[in-house]
């Protein structure tokens, strides 16, 4: 554990540990992920798949494999059967799961096998942020606009880098989408009241507020929709 080998002279160690210990599947691995630190990826590629075959119980190996495949093997279906090997060693992973699902949305794996994998492990889906907004996410690609603002409403979210603008937008989403669909069936309060949300302040568990000169022409348009089918053109032309 803590163990992270970083320095050129920690190469001449390691080189020496597969030579005196070639059994050893922690050597290759260690001496894999420091040549990867150093861009020799064809070397590291090679430490990692000899430490894979002398220890095939080790998930980290795999979830390394399958970086190296995707990104400098350009081979996303070996990149997909490292990574499920990976998670299959430890399904507790909430980190393992959440880079396979992003793998899986890169090969353009279905939503709806994207959604069975995250419901199949709930426990590991909820313990991060952003595994947690992938599962909203899917929940609104699938038209569950209703169980997504549930969702969303169930959780305390925190800023991450990177996440920057991902739940609101989640969140505008299925209100909007929500509107559309009272708007379809006549019921303008109703979607008046979801519309109404939408350009209203975000809630505090969102995690963030909204920006100044915030984009929202298509919120104010079903807005001007909604006051048109109530018989209220001034406050449509509004």
């Amino acid at each position: 554990s803590y163990c992270f080998p970083y320095r050129l002279e920690d190469i001449l160690a390691l080189e020496k540990a597969t030579e005196l210990r070639p059994m050893d599947a922690k050597a290759w691995y260690y001496l894999g992920i420091l040549w990867y630190d150093k861009k020799q990826y064809g070397d590291a590629i090679s430490c990692l798949e000899q430490s894979a075959a002398l220890d095939d119980t080790f998930p980290t190996v795999f979830r390394n494999l399958s970086i190296a495949y995707y990104n400098k093997e350009h081979a996303p279906e070996k990149a997909r059967t490292a990574l499920e090997k990976a998670y299959h060693l430890d399904e507790s992973d909430a980190r393992v799961l959440m880079e396979l699902d992003q793998l899986y949305k890169k090969i353009n794996v279905s939503v709806e096998e994207r959604l069975a994998l995250l419901e199949a492990h709930m426990e590991q889906v909820k313990f991060r942020d952003d595994l947690y907004l992938e599962y909203v996410t899917l929940q609104n690609l699938s038209g569950h606009h209703e169980t997504a603002l549930q969702l969303i409403a169930d959780r305390k979210f925190h800023p991450w880098e990177g996440g920057e603008g991902k739940v609101p937008a989640q969140y505008l989403l299925a209100l909007t989408e929500l509107a559309k669909k009272e708007l379809e069936k006549g019921a303008y309060e109703n979607a008046l009241t979801y519309l109404q949300q939408a350009a209203g302040s975000y809630p505090h568990n969102l995690g963030e507020g909204k920006l100044a000169g915030a984009q929202e022409n298509n919120i104010y348009y079903y807005m001007g929709c909604a006051y048109e089918g109530l018989g209220e053109r001034e406050q449509a032309k509004a």
